[in-house]
């Protein structure tokens, strides 16, 4: 199959990134891309292309911001590489504003629609970043609908999708990103007692909450990742608080493996990429009632869930960490390490994501075939 994948920009390895990489991995294809830094991203085993740019365009994306949406936004739309493939696979919305040929058939995954201009924009304040939103929602509603087929991460994305970019509910599948749940293991490390965070050290994780608790607490905390809040954070941390910065795989399947619990604060989470691995570790996750997070862990306080068991964790509201804190020490869960692990392997591997990206390229091209009725031979009666 004559395919490519076009991804938003590659010079951060998250978990966008992984998901970018699976889908060119499945089929054996190459990887456009909007910025590349391989110093810091470099699958040696994927033909990766960096998209043309002006100067002024690298210039804007290197400022970021607005800057750099909107020379997202002239470069990604007419990018003729692309082109000449039968099928793109675009990741993320920046790549949704290429111009496909007719003929073309383009399967766009989402991972969420633009969240302070959707689904966060009442937590948005200032003039300014009202209109900007406003902006964006207007050349969005104008361009989202390109695609034949679309992808969601989660089941909570395909109801952004449906309600803010009025795609039909048939247009859209859910096919979960691929986590490498067999890198993991309860048996990677003794258990221990301290509790452990793992991602990225950004406003949208929530972390100050977290940190706010356990100073009060004092039990231990391990925070590994990088990002830009990380110096605010320290200098409001206890010495209970332990910052590991970046850590390497094998450091991390460690401190996943030997934790108490798995912590997540975060935001109305799309998807939550870390919580799994933690559970594919064997270790239960106290997370927030939002967003995904609250589908993938299962607690007798979830109404999501018809269960009178704490099953691979505690979920709480948001406000009540200290408290489901106490609830996860005095109850614990029901099951195992081992029972955890299985769970999300069976729900969110490698092998499930690549066989649901198959069957919605497959879906994608059979909505964009044009070819008519009687184009196949058919006998005629005299």
């Amino acid at each position: 199959m004559d395919i490519a994948v076009a991804h938003k920009d590659y010079d951060v390895r998250g978990g966008g990134e992984f998901l970018a990489e699976e889908s060119a991995r499945t089929f054996n294809c190459p990887m456009w891309v909007g910025n590349h830094d391989p110093e810091r991203c470099n699958a040696t085993d994927i033909d990766i292309h960096e998209i043309d740019k002006s100067r002024v365009a690298e210039w804007a994306i290197e400022r970021g911001g607005p800057l750099r949406s909107l020379a997202y936004l002239d470069t990604w739309q007419r990018v003729p590489e692309l082109a000449d493939y039968e099928t793109v696979i675009t990741s993320g919305n920046e790549p949704l504003w290429y111009v496909p040929p007719d003929e073309q058939t383009v399967l766009a995954y989402i991972h969420s629609p633009p969240r302070y201009q959707y689904d966060l924009f009442q937590a948005s304040s200032g003039r300014f970043q009202k209109l900007y939103s406003l902006a964006v929602r207007v050349i969005f509603d104008h361009n989202m609908r390109r695609p034949d087929y679309f992808v969601a991460n989660s089941d909570l994305v395909k109801r952004r999708i449906c309600r803010y970019f009025d795609i039909d509910p048939e247009r859209v599948d859910v096919v979960y990103p691929p986590v490498e749940t067999d890198a993991f293991s309860p048996n990677d490390a003794p258990d221990q007692d301290y509790y452990v965070h793992v991602g990225r050290l950004s406003e949208n994780k929530a972390l100050d909450e977290v940190i706010r608790v356990f100073n009060e607490t004092g039990r231990e905390l391990r925070i590994a990742g990088r990002g830009p809040q990380r110096e605010r954070l320290e200098e409001m941390a206890n010495e209970n608080v332990v910052f590991e910065g970046y850590v390497s795989q094998t450091r991390k399947e460690e401190l996943l493996s030997g934790a108490r619990a798995f912590v997540f604060n975060g935001h109305n989470e799309d998807f939550g990429m870390a919580p799994v691995e933690a559970m594919a570790a064997g270790t239960p996750v106290v997370g927030v009632r939002e967003g995904f997070t609250q589908f993938q862990v299962m607690d007798r306080q979830n109404h999501r869930f018809e269960t009178e068991e704490n099953w691979n964790g505690v979920t709480y509201e948001r406000g009540s960490l200290r408290a489901a804190l106490e609830w996860f020490e005095d109850e614990g869960v029901r099951w195992s390490a081992d029972e955890i692990a299985t769970w999300a392997n069976d729900h969110f591997s490698v092998g499930q994501f690549r066989q649901g990206l198959r069957d919605a390229v497959e879906a994608a091209r059979n909505r964009s075939d044009t070819t008519p009725e009687w184009s196949e031979p058919q006998k005629t009666t005299l």
